[in-house]
């Protein structure tokens, strides 16, 4: 927690135990609640199970959203 007593954490990305990333939007207790990143519903997870995402896995997602774009066009999904 910051000086000012605000949870380091908000705002941050984290990825869950089931993979999904998602930016810290409040912690109460034990419990952090995720957002996804383009809007959505929070989802509670319990603060022991989540994991900072770094910059390196960032750019990995964002790879691989496009590479999963790309492949869906090439198979005529898109």
């Amino acid at each position: 927690m910051s000086a000012r007593g605000r949870d380091d954490r908000i705002g941050k990305r984290f990825r869950d135990p089931a993979g999904k990333t998602g930016i810290c939007t409040d912690v109460l207790g034990r419990t952090a609640y995720l957002r996804p990143e383009r809007g959505g519903r929070e989802w509670p997870v319990p603060l022991a199970d989540i994991e900072p995402v770094t910059e390196d896995a960032q750019d990995s997602d964002a790879l691989s959203e496009k590479l999963s774009a790309v492949n869906k066009r090439s198979r005529g999904e898109l």
